[in-house]
C-alpha cells in the first residue's frame, strides 16, 4: 500500500482543474441539519462540524491517485484498488415496516432529482476486507470525475 499525501494530491488537483466539489443542494441540507443540531445543547459540537464541511468537501483527482476531503482527509493510490461499483443509495430507518417504507421513499426520492450518478461509488483495496465509498452522489460532474478516475486508473466503473 502506497501512503499518499492527501493535501498534496488536492493541491495537485486544484492546478490541474481536477477538483470536485459538493453540490449546492447537498451543501444546503448540511447548513439547515446543523443549524438544527445546534439547537440542542449535546449535538452542537456536531453540528458545528456539519457547517463547517460544505466549505472544505471535495474530491481532487491527481496523477498517482485521488484524494477525499470530507469528514477528514484520504488519499488512494490508483495502484492499491482492486476495483471500483456504483451502489445504489439504500436507506432503512427504524421502526419496522414504516421505516423501511419511509427509507426507500427517501432513497427514490435523493435519486429521482439527482443529476449524474445515482448514489455513492465503492472501491476494495487489494489485500484488505470491505468496500469503501465516494460519496458521488454529493459531488458536481460526477460523472466527469468517475470518467476520470476510470481513465487514470484503467479499471472500470461506469457500466455503459
Amino acid at each position: 500500500m502506497a501512503k499518499l499525501n492527501g493535501a498534496a494530491i488536492l493541491e495537485e488537483a486544484e492546478k490541474e482543474g481536477l477538483v470536485y466539489r459538493m453540490k449546492p443542494g447537498w451543501r444546503k441540507y448540511f447548513v439547515f441539519s446543523g443549524i438544527l443540531m445546534c439547537l440542542l445543547v449535546i449535538t452542537i459540537p456536531l453540528g458545528i462540524w456539519f457547517l463547517l464541511i460544505p466549505r472544505s468537501a471535495r474530491l481532487g483527482i491527481g496523477k498517482e491517485g485521488f484524494a477525499i476531503k470530507w469528514f477528514g482527509t484520504s488519499a488512494f493510490a490508483y495502484a492499491d484498488i482492486q476495483e471500483f461499483r456504483p451502489a445504489g443509495l439504500h436507506m432503512n430507518i427504524g421502526g419496522g415496516v414504516v421505516g423501511a417504507l419511509v427509507g426507500a421513499a427517501v432513497s427514490s426520492a435523493i435519486e429521482s432529482k439527482t443529476a449524474g450518478l445515482k448514489g455513492p461509488l465503492e472501491f476494495k483495496l487489494k489485500g484488505k476486507w470491505g468496500w469503501r465509498p465516494i460519496p458521488a452522489h454529493a459531488i458536481e460532474n460526477s460523472v466527469a470525475m468517475a470518467e476520470e478516475i476510470e481513465k487514470r486508473s484503467g479499471l472500470k466503473i461506469l457500466q455503459r
